[in-house]
């Protein structure tokens, strides 16, 4: 090993060393050890870095988790076909996320007068989630990625992202293939079914704080109905090449008691922020190539929802909300080099009929570009550009309200994310993320109309993230 390549190793360790200091000075998962228990095999076959899949994680994903290279505990009936097929040790596996947060600024004392400012703008949470999964086969071409998490900061248990699926195979010879995937998936977050990781749902950053002041717009894809709903659909793999899906989503209830039952019973009106009218079609294509150590891919999902807003009955007037979306993934697995690319374009149109807003016809554009950088899946890092624009609206976006308001009524949003990682171990992640706004909530400085600047909720978080 030479000077330079020395030096370099030694830089990452010490960066190592200070994001362990910040984290221990005293969320969700998408790779677990349960999927190499089933499989056999090493994280590093299933994904670049985690939780990125590789061309075979997806392939893997594709076919209902049900790759398995341990005992079967078996039977079958008098026509000799299987009634029984399940794995001799569950595969199930244990997430932990530990973090500290620092805020560009404090954000000030409810009830405190203006002149004094005595809250932190730090804070340390261990946990910042814990998980347990059971991720892997279920019997034969039924598989699952079950996750319930613990957060500590609102102090709940419930399911996180979780996808059931079935997957077979047939052939399509009339058309040159000879083997094709088919499958059903039931989740509860449109995209978390995907494979690709230019989607919301798996998209970078990986792991965010929870305790960082949110932008005021996202699109209802963005996370808008994660955990809230309940979606299924068919999809198709074909030619190794083409992706199809097609899904339908419910408002589900979840994490909340009927006030008058005590039980979860039907959903109340005050649920929730959008609970879906009926049900919303939800649509993905993707296409991919793979050649040697490279994969690129590109395609098209969205999501077309009546919705009705809080506090508006079921029979009551609704929005309509309409989603289209457009990404692209590139990637390089190399013995010593990974590269990733990602691309994201969500556009959102918005009527208003139910909602109060002062312009009823608006939208909004999400973009979000991504690149990283692993050197043998030790050390490496990202960085990523995002912005969210759209139509002006005071009502909408709380003009007069401090913090999270828009003092000139515009969503808009703009900055980056960079981020650097130590694996000491497949299964650990060390990181120091920093955020940087350039625009918040339409406005660089000011912005809320009490004197608060975009730079002053830049935000610097480092964690340790481990699945065992």
């Amino acid at each position: 090993m030479d000077r330079v390549e020395r030096g370099l190793r030694v830089a990452i360790a010490s960066l190592a060393l200070v994001a362990a200091a910040f984290v221990l000075s005293p969320s969700g998962a998408y790779a677990t050890p349960g999927f190499a228990r089933q499989s056999g095999l090493a994280c590093e076959a299933c994904h670049t870095v985690f939780p990125e899949l590789t061309p075979f994680g997806r392939l893997f994903k594709f076919n209902a988790y049900v790759f398995s290279n341990v005992r079967q505990l078996q039977d079958i009936n008098e026509k000799n076909q299987s009634t029984l097929s399940l794995t001799e040790f569950p595969p199930v596996s244990v997430q932990l996320q530990a973090s500290f947060t620092s805020l560009g600024h404090s954000l000030p004392d409810t009830g405190a007068p203006a002149v004094v400012d005595l809250s932190k703008k730090n804070t340390t949470e261990f946990p910042q989630a814990l998980s347990i999964f059971y991720t892997g086969k279920i019997s034969d071409n039924l598989g699952a990625f079950l996750q319930v998490t613990w957060n500590p900061n609102v102090n709940s248990i419930g399911i996180d992202n979780s996808d059931l699926r079935f997957a077979d195979h047939a052939g399509l010879n009339a058309f040159g293939a000879t083997d094709f995937i088919y499958g059903v998936t039931l989740n509860n977050n449109p995209t978390s079914q995907d494979v690709w990781n230019s989607t919301p749902a798996w998209g970078a950053p990986f792991l965010v704080t929870n305790v960082g002041v949110p932008v005021v717009a996202k699109a209802l894809l963005d996370g808008g109905l994660a955990q809230q709903s309940a979606g299924i659909g068919p999809y198709v793999w074909m030619f190794n090449h083409l992706y199809v899906e097609a899904s339908v989503y419910r408002s589900a209830q979840t994490g909340t008691t009927h006030p008058i039952t005590g039980g979860p019973g039907p959903l109340d009106s005050t649920f929730g922020s959008a609970r879906i009218s009926g049900v919303a079609p939800y649509w993905r294509v993707a296409f991919e190539e793979d050649w040697g150590r490279n994969s690129v891919s590109f395609g098209t999902f969205g999501m077309k929802a009546n919705t009705h807003p809080k506090g508006i009955g079921e029979h009551g007037p609704t929005d309509s909300i309409t989603d289209v979306a457009l990404d692209a993934q590139y990637q390089f697995i190399g013995d010593d080099h990974i590269f990733s690319a990602y691309a994201t374009w969500i556009h959102e149109s918005r009527d208003f009929n139910a909602t109060l807003a002062a312009n009823p016809h608006n939208s909004l554009n999400t973009v979000r570009l991504t690149g990283n950088y692993f050197f043998r899946r030790k050390f490496g890092g990202s960085l990523q550009f995002f912005s969210t624009t759209g139509s002006a609206d005071p009502v909408l976006y709380g003009t007069g309200t401090a913090i999270i308001g828009s003092n000139n009524g515009k969503p808009d949003s703009r900055g980056a994310i960079i981020e650097l990682d130590y694996l000491p171990w497949l299964n650990t992640k060390l990181g120091l993320q920093y955020t940087a706004f350039a625009k918040f909530n339409g406005g660089s400085s000011n912005y809320d109309g009490f004197g608060r600047s975009a730079s002053d909720n830049n935000t610097l978080f480092a964690f340790i993230w481990t699945a065992f």
